[in-house]
């Protein structure tokens, strides 16, 4: 992930009614959690913006955050205890390390394990999405802030215990695509064949509500552009752009959105037809046709990765 000046950036979020109180303390709520995203870095040419993690939230165990980056540019190697995930949405973003150079283009995903060194090259404009677990933070990600700039070769091969040679990129896959949702799952059951994490980019063009569920999982929403009602037994939460949400594993909720919509949501673990406990529902955006192509989807799981 992309930390340049994180740690003369961090600030709290004023706005935020949880910022003083871990997430973990939060779990045992009824009902979704909301809150403010912070702006942890900024440069003249990038912005890193925390939805979840150990500043949002406080959660050791995941970090989220929205990268944009605006003029070409570079970060320091780098060899974190983490595992990141990350969508690329819009730009390129290219991965130098042992084996060479890994170019990830716009719409593409990628997965890099903890331990794997690596430099991230920004070739012009992008914007991303990172995924850490556990949670990014200044002192896990080892930065090699030392290293000369220009000094660009790589080490030696990793040995074979070491992590894998090269990043893992993955195809999205739209799970859902019905005429006012759309839902590409760039990690998961599907996309990835990995059942410990789903992250998925979420577009929702008209207005229109899902059915009741009450899954397994754990959910991580950043809400990105315009917003999001959840109604559930104490009332209706709303979330509003810049925000991010949280649901405790079996939240009964319900999704509504009251015009266009973009978020990106993320479950622990993975999201599946199975897990989530679906009330069917008349009238909800994802019909049967669509609920029939996501079990399909989701049929084949001899080859998916477990914990």
């Amino acid at each position: 992930m992309a930390q340049a000046a994180v740690s003369a950036r961090v600030r709290r979020s004023e706005r935020t009614p949880f910022g003083a109180c871990p997430l973990s303390s939060l779990r045992a709520l009824v009902m979704p959690t909301v809150f403010f995203p912070v702006e942890v870095a900024k440069s003249d040419n990038n912005s890193i913006t925390e939805f979840f993690g150990n500043v949002v939230g406080r959660d050791p165990k995941i970090s989220a955050a929205h990268v944009r980056i605006t003029a070409p540019g570079s970060e320091a190697w780098q060899t974190p205890e983490f595992d990141e995930w990350a969508l690329v949405v819009e730009g390129e973003v290219r991965l130098l390390h042992a084996a060479g150079t890994t170019t990830v283009p716009a719409g593409s995903g990628v997965h890099l394990k903890a331990g794997f060194r690596v430099k991230w090259i920004f070739p012009g404009p992008c914007e991303y999405v990172p995924i850490c677990m556990p949670a990014f933070s200044p002192g896990n990600v080892h930065r090699e802030e030392h290293r000369e700039e220009g000094a660009e070769v790589p080490p030696a091969a990793p040995a074979a215990n070491a992590a894998p040679a090269e990043p893992v990129i993955t195809t999205p896959v739209h799970v859902v695509d019905t005429e006012a949702l759309r839902i590409t799952e760039f990690f998961g059951n599907v996309a990835s064949k990995d059942s410990r994490l789903s992250a998925c980019m979420a577009t929702v063009t008209a207005e229109c509500a899902e059915a009741y569920q009450a899954p397994e999982f754990a959910e991580y929403v950043l809400v990105l552009s315009g917003e999001v009602h959840m109604h559930h037994e104490a009332g209706t939460t709303v979330a509003r752009a810049p925000s991010s949400v949280y649901l405790a594993a079996g939240e009964r909720v319900k999704w509504q959105w009251p015009g266009p919509c973009t978020y990106v949501p993320i479950c622990l673990p993975a999201f599946s037809p199975h897990n989530c406990h679906r009330e069917a529902e008349a009238g909800a955006v994802k019909d049967e046709e669509a609920m029939d192509r996501l079990r399909a989807l989701h049929t084949d799981t001899s080859t998916v990765k477990g914990p």
